[in-house]
């Protein structure tokens, strides 16, 4: 949007701003200066005449402009509503005897976007912009300091200065007046002057500017909350917060832009672009909106609303298109405004609706109409002037900060209560994935280390009558919640099958798991020792065991609740007195370091033969990423001999 064309909407779209915990008490403060505007006394100023029209005879000095309106408090119309778009003002005025060289410098000529030459006794000494038919104005028209010649201006005399304006239209046909004003002094003084004007802007634009400031940090802040509870209106309310501060760095740079008001109409758009696009985003979470024809009519009503803006500030000099272009732009405003008075009044009836922001945003959107069909929005009161546009977007901002902080409340007690469930699903998985039972003849150690509050890594020691040992190991696919209920579906299962072989273990948890896991799978590794030292080993998909170092080979079958009715063969060795059998999982070999290298399974080879705490150790320093499980096994049956 251009909002040079029409301020009080311009301000509307770029200032309807979220509020959040920092945001409440700031808004509060800032509302009592937008609110209530203090009284301004009026400074003296020079007998200024004014004329619509354009004629070359007015520049004269000799001109007679008597009968031309006086400016009543040097305050002039704009051309809105006076069929012609051009301008001229006549002042006389005094000559001081200076020392230095002598200049003149225009103030006050207003905010809208204006092409203007200024004349002293006839002569042009500046201006800018380009009049018709290439049409090109400034914005804001802001004058520099303009030398002046001995004799064009002697001392002591009085000169007529003369502005020559053109003003670009206006949405509504609605400008605001200016207040021109010419000094004739010493060049150096009024160089002085405009830079103490300029420090004087920049002090009463530094609350606004700091406002925006705080408030994109609050901005920045909600983009981290958006990116850890994923909730998008947090997203959206985070671009609101912190495009107003570009548009404040872009208003306050205006003044000394190079940029032509055709530029200014592009950078406009491309920023303002964001803030409606999150403005309408905004809304469609927190009122839950589900149609998508609505949707999109809305986006695309702003997509042609801010093409048609910067049309009209490119198509100047093409009456016909630019009056189209402003046409398409009221047309557009108020389709908008159609849909959203109703969306808005329907939140407001509707049952658990947004209630407050609705109805402030209904009062905002007849503020907008009043000042679409050219009602005044400022109420006066004694010597203070009520500006309703501000009251309402006062309103709109403390709903929405209320609604962020209810849901930041909401969502700090709904962690509190996720954490207390992850505490007890953590206590459950810590008893169920226990250290192991002692076992004649073998001396087993395992470490489990999750890498989130519970893990979908497991693993099962089960004895056997005979002296046999049946071994389980295995890892969920994902983490979480979800994993650490499928673990213990699993070693529920378990508890039956400790007379079972290898494959007999794989096919009965197959069975047992497909159809629950819809987009998971579980890998899963199941070895039976005998007290004689024979092994028996089955693998559905799970890192193959280390003898003394030596990977095993066997066969990688389907991993558990892949596909139905899968068989697992099983692979049979012998271990020797002291031989040790090594189980790990994949958060052994993907354990990466910060520079993105992998422990790989070379690392993992080389470290098989040390302990389990040691191996487990080693990849939690290199860069734990995933659940880490070791488990090892010694074949020990000189122990059974002794006892």
């Amino acid at each position: 949007m251009v909002p040079t064309l029409h301020p009080v909407t311009w301000t509307r779209r770029t200032r309807t701003l979220p509020g959040a915990l920092l945001y409440l008490p700031v808004l509060l403060l800032s509302s009592l200066g937008s609110v209530c505007a203090q009284p301004v006394t009026a400074a003296p100023v020079p007998v200024v005449r004014y004329n619509f029209g354009d004629d070359p005879r007015w520049l004269s000095p000799s001109f007679d402009d008597s009968a031309w309106p006086v400016a009543t408090g040097g305050i002039v119309p704009s051309v809105a509503g006076h069929g012609d778009s051009f301008l001229w003002i006549r002042m006389r005025v005094p000559v001081s005897n200076v020392q230095g060289p002598r200049a003149v410098h225009l103030t006050g000529l207003g905010m809208e976007p204006t092409v203007w030459q200024a004349f002293v006794n006839g002569k042009v000494i500046g201006g800018q912009g380009s009049f018709e038919p290439r049409s090109n104005p400034a914005y804001p028209p802001v004058s520099p300091v303009m030398k002046l010649t001995p004799a064009l201006a002697p001392p002591g005399s009085t000169a007529v200065v003369a502005v020559r304006e053109w003003q670009a239209p206006s949405f509504f046909e609605t400008h605001a007046p200016s207040r021109p004003r010419a000094t004739i002094d010493e060049e150096r003084v009024l160089e002085l002057a405009v830079r103490a004007g300029a420090a004087e802007t920049l002090a009463e634009n530094a609350p606004e500017d700091a406002l925006s400031a705080l408030l994109a940090l609050v901005g920045i802040a909600l983009l981290f909350f958006w990116r850890r509870s994923g909730g998008q209106e947090y997203l959206w309310a985070a671009i609101m917060l912190i495009v107003p501060l570009f548009v404040a760095l872009f208003y306050s740079a205006a003044f000394t832009s190079r940029l032509s008001f055709r530029e200014q109409g592009l950078a406009w758009a491309v920023v303002n672009a964001a803030g409606l696009i999150a403005e309408i985003e905004f809304m469609w979470a927190i009122f839950g909106l589900r149609s998508r024809w609505l949707h999109v009519l809305w986006h695309a009503l702003w997509v042609v609303f801010i093409l048609a803006a910067t049309g009209q500030a490119w198509l100047l000099e093409w009456p016909g298109m630019e009056r189209l272009c402003r046409v398409v732009i009221v047309t557009l405003i108020s389709a908008f405004d159609a849909i959203l008075f109703p969306v808005c009044v329907r939140e407001m009836f509707r049952r658990g609706g947004q209630r407050a922001f609705a109805a402030a945003m209904c009062l905002m959107e007849l503020t907008i109409g009043l000042a679409a069909f050219g009602y005044s929005v400022h109420v006066a009161l004694g010597p203070f002037t009520l500006d309703l546009f501000q009251l309402t977007l006062t309103l709109v901002d403390l709903a929405i900060a209320g609604l962020l902080v209810k849901r930041a409340v909401r969502a700090w007690r709904e962690a509190n209560t996720l954490r207390a469930e992850f505490d007890a699903a953590r206590e459950v998985q810590q008893h169920l994935v226990t250290a192991p039972p002692a076992t004649p003849g073998f001396r087993i150690a395992s470490v489990y280390r999750p890498a989130a509050q519970v893990g979908g890594d497991f693993y099962r020691v089960l004895p056997g009558d005979d002296g046999d040992v049946l071994v389980v190991v295995g890892d969920v696919s994902g983490k979480g919640l979800r994993a650490a209920l499928t673990v213990s579906a699993i070693i529920g299962s378990l508890r039956t099958m400790a007379e079972c072989g290898p494959g007999e273990v794989l096919r009965r948890l197959n069975e047992s798991l497909w159809g629950s896991l819809p987009s998971g799978f579980v890998t899963c590794l199941a070895v039976r020792v005998t007290a004689a030292g024979q092994v028996s080993a089955a693998n559905a998909g799970h890192l193959a065991p280390y003898v003394n170092g030596d990977e095993i080979e066997i066969e990688p079958g389907l991993p558990l609740g892949v596909a139905p009715s899968t068989d697992y063969s099983e692979v049979i060795f012998q271990l020797k007195p002291d031989d040790t059998l090594t189980f790990v999982s994949d958060g052994v070999v993907e354990a990466r370091s910060f520079s993105g290298e992998l422990f790989g399974f070379e690392r993992t080879r080389a470290i098989s033969t040390q302990s389990a705490e040691e191996i487990a150790r080693a990849a939690q320093a290199f860069g734990q990423e995933d659940d880490i499980t070791v488990l090892s096994l010694q074949f020990a049956p000189a122990e059974v001999l002794r006892a």
